[in-house]
């Protein structure tokens, strides 16, 4: 609940409206940096989800799939948890002309970003957003063994090191 970037761990909460009140200051700074301001309403039932959230992306290698129905608040309190969490997020903008090479490319992103720029990254992917096999089989490498087997051509790999 520290304001200092230095000292934001994760670490049990004593005072739901301390909490309260650094969530509201992280929804705010968060809608004054974004282009999509969130509209959230702060209750304990968020409190609780994105503390859940905020443990699970302070774990070495931490990812989680989040279920329940449309509209329940996920993709937001996973938004609002990187950004206080100081975590980049990327979400694949997912259009009718979208395809394989578009994803490749997102997955490459990603991954250049949390491995070789070492930078704490949370990539959010909703259920509707998987239009093919492929990235269902790109999700599951990345879950089980934190890459994507020949995702990288030779010569993108020349110069730039390994990936971990």
């Amino acid at each position: 609940m520290s304001a200092d970037a230095e000292h934001k761990l994760y670490d049990e909460i004593e005072d739901l409206d301390q909490l309260s009140d650094t969530v509201k200051l992280g929804l705010e700074e968060y809608n004054n940096i974004n282009k999509s301001p969130m509209d959230l309403i702060i209750f304990r039932y968020v409190l609780e989800h994105l503390s859940r959230i905020s443990r699970v992306l302070k774990q070495d290698g931490g990812h989680a799939l989040l279920v329940g129905v449309g509209g329940s608040g996920r993709q937001s309190t996973t938004r609002l948890a990187a950004h206080m969490a100081e975590f980049d997020l990327v979400q694949p903008e997912i259009t009718k002309q979208y395809r394989d090479e578009e994803w490749t490319e997102d997955v490459k992103t990603v991954m250049k970003k949390a491995g070789m720029a070492n930078r704490p990254t949370v990539f959010l992917l909703s259920d509707s957003q998987i239009k093919s096999d492929k990235m269902l089989e790109d999700i599951d490498s990345l879950l089980n063994s934190g890459e994507v087997a020949n995702i990288f051509a030779p010569d993108e790999k020349v110069g730039q090191g390994t990936m971990y």
